[in-house]
């Protein structure tokens, strides 16, 4: 009688370890989630500043982490990105951001972390001149292999703020004022419902 109750017990013991075993399990893989998530997708108030950056009037490239350098200017046949493995290798065959040529003196604010490159690219025309509004505001950003850019435009009277980069640099937020623009790699670009103007569209 004894050995019966003696292996209930032994039963009931091993019952609970394995429900407390599955519950440190879950807990666990709960907060690893949210570590990555943070990491990943959330770019909090205290999210790292860019590595390089680059508010230009001319040719000045960003160098990434990994040691490639990019370059976006405009040009006759519109908003143009070139980039290097390394300083002094070649270039590679300029890619076309926004297709309307225009000012190579207009500035192009570039921002890199990691290997994560962002475009903040105002367009006013032919020509720019001091104190005039831009008719269209070109972001883009692109990771990896920079081979593929996401886009996004909106209204010349925006004014997208520096790019926010959560640790990873897989996701980033632009804001001005209450509006908010995020980018992520898995989706692209989300949160500002705002369009551009009709003629780009």
């Amino acid at each position: 009688m004894d050995g019966v109750v003696t292996s209930e017990a032994d039963r009931a013991g091993k019952g609970a370890m394995r429900r407390r075993s599955v519950l440190v399990a879950g807990v666990l893989s709960l907060t690893l989630m949210a570590a990555w998530v943070r990491c990943v997708e959330w770019p909090v108030n205290k999210a790292p500043t860019a590595t390089g950056e680059s508010s230009h009037f001319g040719d000045k490239p960003v160098q990434l982490e990994d040691g490639r350098r990019v370059l976006v200017k405009f040009t006759k046949k519109g908003l143009v990105e070139r980039h290097q493995d390394a300083k002094g290798r070649p270039w590679s065959r300029p890619r076309v951001l926004y297709p309307k040529g225009g000012d190579p003196e207009c500035g192009v604010s570039l921002s890199t972390y990691r290997n994560t490159v962002t475009v903040i690219a105002d367009y006013f025309g032919p020509a720019c001149y001091a104190d005039s509004e831009a008719q269209v505001v070109i972001v883009a950003v692109s990771d990896g292999d920079l081979d593929e850019w996401d886009k996004h435009l909106s209204a010349g009277w925006r004014h997208w703020g520096k790019p926010r980069f959560s640790w990873s640099g897989l996701r980033v937020v632009f804001r001005d004022g209450g509006e908010e623009l995020s980018w992520r790699q898995t989706v692209g670009f989300t949160g500002s419902t705002e369009g551009p103007p009709a003629e780009d569209r």
